[in-house]
């Protein structure tokens, strides 16, 4: 990946932010209905080094899937290939609702594909940082039921060495502010302090002391 095998040990976390969903979408006349009929299909993921970029290849690998081609490009790019019939699936990795998908189903039939139980199984195995998780129903008008998919979390990250006081802060007046972020995407309502304790990375001094003070017990293989 973009790290090239070196370690990157000074990030700290500040504040979750919120779960990142895997899906794709293809035009429904295309019979495209899981990504299991991806195989010499012609499959978009976003811009070079980007998430979904990275790690939807992965995925499909893992479940044995060997799309014709992979497109790299912007998602309203792709989103424009796709309706003009030169791709076959556009897929991402956002919070939720992904909006250009909500967009495009008002004008377009089509199918949201998740990721199967198996395939998300087999790529846990590599990348256990990831898990599984639904889209909601409801989440969009074309996907009527829950939709298994891959899920990881985000988080605000800093340098070890920004100053407690300003991160402790700063901290403080995100939480103090969440609504504001809730009205800007639906997906801020995952910024909840007790969801810090799904990062995988220990937390900056600064959060710590916040959460601290808001009744939170930090684990040690939180603490720096």
């Amino acid at each position: 990946g973009w790290a090239k095998g070196r370690k990157h040990q000074n990030v700290r976390v500040v504040f979750p932010m919120y779960t990142t969903y895997f899906h794709m979408y293809a035009l429904k006349k295309t019979g495209i209905k899981s990504i299991k009929d991806l195989n010499g299909k012609s499959v978009g993921t976003g811009p070079v080094g980007g998430t979904p970029a990275t790690y939807w290849p992965l995925i499909l690998e893992a479940g044995g899937i060997k799309p014709k081609r992979i497109v790299n490009a912007s998602s309203s790019d792709l989103d424009n290939q796709l309706k003009d019939g030169l791709l076959d699936a556009n897929g991402q990795s956002v919070g939720l609702p992904w909006g250009l998908l909500s967009a495009t189903e008002t004008t377009h039939e089509v199918n949201v594909l998740g990721v199967e139980a198996d395939i998300a199984d087999a790529f846990i195995k590599k990348y256990p940082f990831f898990s599984k998780g639904d889209i909601p129903k409801g989440t969009y008008k074309s996907a009527p039921a829950d939709l298994p998919t891959l899920t990881v979390w985000n988080f605000f990250v800093t340098h070890n060495e920004m100053p407690d006081d300003l991160v402790y802060a700063f901290t403080k007046e995100i939480f103090k502010n969440k609504e504001e972020l809730v009205k800007v995407h639906k997906s801020a309502k995952e910024v909840d302090p007790k969801n810090i304790f799904f990062s995988p990375i220990p937390l900056h001094p600064g959060a710590i002391k916040y959460y601290e003070e808001i009744g939170l017990k930090i684990p040690s293989n939180l603490r720096p």
